[in-house]
């Protein structure tokens, strides 16, 4: 099998995850989330790591475009979509999520260099990477759904 089957492989498997684990309704709330802190985050990452040739995608064949791999953007957004489903509520939780995801993000990437898939920037840049990507996400996350539910209160009480 070619390598660049892989990257259809991982994005059905996150496929696969938000279909069977979140249900339908959060997912339709989720979707904006995602794309805001996973698609969007990733182009930007991909573009500037592109443009300074720091780390790049290779081996994505007929699934992409110029430089940017079709499922990588799609497969944070689905990503994004199951870690604010299972972001915790109560803030000692909150804290131990982004970490996790740090870690387990600079594992996944190893993989991929591993694999072929990906070439790999110097470990403090991917690990810079990661952790402002978790934290802002995390915390946008947080910030706009407070928002979103503040205002969505308003509205309702106020019946006109």
């Amino acid at each position: 099998m070619p390598i660049y089957y892989m990257h259809l492989m991982k994005l059905a498997l996150f496929f696969f995850v938000l279909v069977v684990f979140v249900p339908r309704t959060e997912i339709r709330r989720l979707a904006v989330y995602g794309i805001i802190f996973g698609s969007t985050y990733d182009v930007i990452g991909l573009t500037i790591g592109h443009l300074t040739n720091a780390f790049r995608w290779i081996n994505f064949a007929p699934f992409g475009y110029n430089y940017l791999p079709i499922d990588s953007p799609v497969s944070w957004c689905l990503f994004y979509m199951i870690y604010f489903y299972l972001l915790p509520k109560h803030k000692p939780f909150i804290y131990f999520f982004p970490v996790s995801g740090i870690v387990m993000s600079m594992i996944y990437s190893r993989v991929l260099v591993n694999l072929g898939m990906f070439i790999e920037p110097v470990f403090l840049l991917r690990l810079a990477n990661f952790t402002v990507w978790f934290s802002f996400a995390t915390w946008g996350y947080l910030k706009l759904n407070e928002y979103v539910e503040a205002k969505h209160k308003i509205v309702h009480s106020n019946p006109r």
